[in-house]
């Protein structure tokens, strides 16, 4: 069984809707069966060396084709390969089983096509959008949720965009207001900081800012949260 040409479109389409947080857009799909294959394309960045946002953009692209085959009806399975004789090829999406969407996953859809909400909210109340293994949505503030992940390799970081892009998400679907940052995690004193200052049981791969009101201190944060049109 193949997708057909709707359903390959829809694919399609949600996939480049998700944000980018690195220079050109860096990834690819191929669409085989009915599975979707997500590869790497690497953009040289002197700001972004090895590659994180290129990583986590790939993430926020790979919550999209899940949530694309969830609204098709599909139960959608994510593998992580390792697979050294194809170093770019980041995860496979398998179409395994019928499964209609549920009303959060549909809310969420919708969201992927809205426009940025400018309500009030806490970022206590985004913390069960995440549904990726391996990562946590953290909050160390009322206003600041960190994605956190259990280890700091390829696939965490691409895990972590993910769970980054479901947050943004649910908090669109609610009419809050969402800002993502990336670029200061490059910082290892930053990172080091987060780690220690707040307990983290993990690795810290990105910010979200929360509500209408940006945190207390936030003006260097905010400054960094830019996200490139894709």
């Amino acid at each position: 069984m193949r997708w057909s040409n709707a359903e390959s479109a829809e694919i399609v389409d949600t996939a480049r809707e998700a944000p980018v947080y690195s220079p050109g857009r860096p990834w690819v799909l191929e669409l085989h069966g009915r599975s979707v294959y997500l590869y790497e394309v690497a953009h040289k960045s002197s700001h972004d060396p090895l590659g994180m946002d290129r990583l986590l953009t790939c993430g926020a692209a790979l919550e999209h084709v899940v949530l694309a085959g969830r609204m098709l009806g599909w139960h959608m399975k994510v593998v992580f390969p390792s697979d050294h004789a194809n170093p770019d090829l980041i995860a496979i999406v398998k179409a395994d089983r019928r499964q209609p969407p549920t009303q959060k996953e549909i809310d969420s859809h919708r969201a992927v096509r809205a426009a940025a909400a400018h309500g009030d909210g806490l970022a206590r109340d985004l913390v069960a959008a995440n549904h990726w293994a391996g990562t946590e949505l953290h909050p160390v503030s009322d206003r600041t949720l960190v994605v956190v992940t259990v280890g700091d390799r390829r696939q965490d970081h691409v895990r972590g965009g993910a769970a980054l892009q479901a947050a943004v998400l649910e908090g669109r679907s609610a009419g809050v207001r969402v800002r993502p940052v990336v670029h200061l995690l490059h910082r290892p004193e930053w990172r080091a900081g987060l780690i220690e200052n707040h307990e983290l049981a993990g690795f810290p791969q990105a910010l979200l800012l929360v509500g209408a009101k940006d945190p207390d201190g936030a003006g260097p944060v905010a400054a960094s949260a830019g996200v490139t049109s894709s």
